[in-house]
């Protein structure tokens, strides 16, 4: 468990699978009752005895409280005081009321038009470093309601693990493993594994591409990663071109429109080779990949949203 949840918090609602809705939120913690934790695509974790407060403003209404160890990622600073995000699960019962929560499978995001989640944002006030996220909230109706991460699992036979889901095997998992789902396509489960190899059997990838970087090491630390290739898995949304909304892109420069990098809850625009804008349109929305990208811009002028150019696709594309 990560914490409670105070009746009447605002969340957004990210998605849904039986009795369970996954929802963010965000709020202000105090600068003191958290620590840098780079992991998992976070950077911040609670490292008060007790755990601390989440609240909508800096010494504001409480929205919920997290659990000692509880990971966060940092959006903006004011003074003391943090403004965090966090995903996790509650029970569809302590939801007020319902609200579409994604883009249909097979339905794409018209081209040029922001997604409904990454329109443009209002200018920033108090020194605010990150804008808000706009997204209409909905609000918890229980009080006390617990946020949750996705369950351990434990592997019972042999299997086979794959980049993505179709895409060509890395390896076999035995019986006995054990892993934290990050998510569910049909029939394939998304899993996170920890373990160790031997450090002769490991080197740089040959293309010298960054594994493991986030967006919020990013933007946190633009010098040390523009230019550099990385190693991301993303989302595929749909194709688009640029407009004056995206004026880190040429105008009418095709691109991806992609979440992630997983398992971060952002968006990534990737910039396409003229050519190659065709091949992509015809994967189904919501497809993940695995792509070695150049980052061109850790944000864009009025959103959070990386910039990167396609260099190579690793997995995910037919073929792949």
């Amino acid at each position: 468990m990560l914490g409670t949840l105070r009746s009447g918090a605002d969340v957004t609602v990210r998605g849904a699978r039986g009795g369970w809705v996954e929802v963010t939120l965000s709020g202000w913690i105090f600068e003191r009752s958290v620590e840098r934790n780079v992991r998992d695509g976070f950077d911040l974790g609670v490292s008060a005895s007790g755990g601390e407060n989440l609240r909508a403003e800096p010494n504001g209404r409480v929205l919920a409280r997290f659990r000692t160890g509880t990971l966060l990622e940092r959006i903006a600073t004011r003074g003391d005081w943090i403004r965090v995000r966090r995903r996790g699960w509650v029970p569809r019962s302590a939801i007020a009321r319902e609200v579409e929560t994604a883009e249909a499978p097979g339905r794409r995001a018209r081209a040029g038009a922001p997604n409904r989640r990454e329109r443009a944002r209002p200018a920033l006030a108090r020194g605010d470093s990150t804008p808000p996220d706009t997204t209409p909230p909905i609000q918890l109706a229980t009080a006390g309601t617990r946020l949750v991460e996705e369950a351990r699992v434990q592997v019972t036979r042999s299997t086979a693990v794959h980049a993505a889901p179709d895409a060509a095997e890395m390896g076999t998992l035995q019986p006995g493993a054990t892993g934290r789902v990050l998510g569910r396509a049909g029939e394939w489960v998304r899993v996170q594994l920890e373990g160790w190899i031997r450090a002769a059997d490991v080197g740089p990838p040959s293309d010298g591409a960054l594994v493991g970087v986030s967006a919020a090491e990013l933007r946190a630390e633009p010098g040390r990663y523009v230019g550099q290739l990385v190693e991301w898995r993303i989302q595929f949304i749909a194709v688009q071109e640029a407009d004056e909304l995206r004026s880190e892109l040429p105008a009418g420069q095709p691109f991806l429109l992609t979440r992630g990098p997983l398992p971060e809850p952002g968006f990534v625009y990737v910039i396409l080779p003229r050519a190659d804008a065709e091949r992509f349109r015809a994967l189904p929305a919501l497809q993940e990949l695995v792509v070695h990208v150049r980052v061109k811009a850790p944000r864009t002028r009025y959103l959070t949203t990386p910039v990167v150019e396609l260099a190579s696709v690793v997995s995910g594309l037919p073929g792949k």
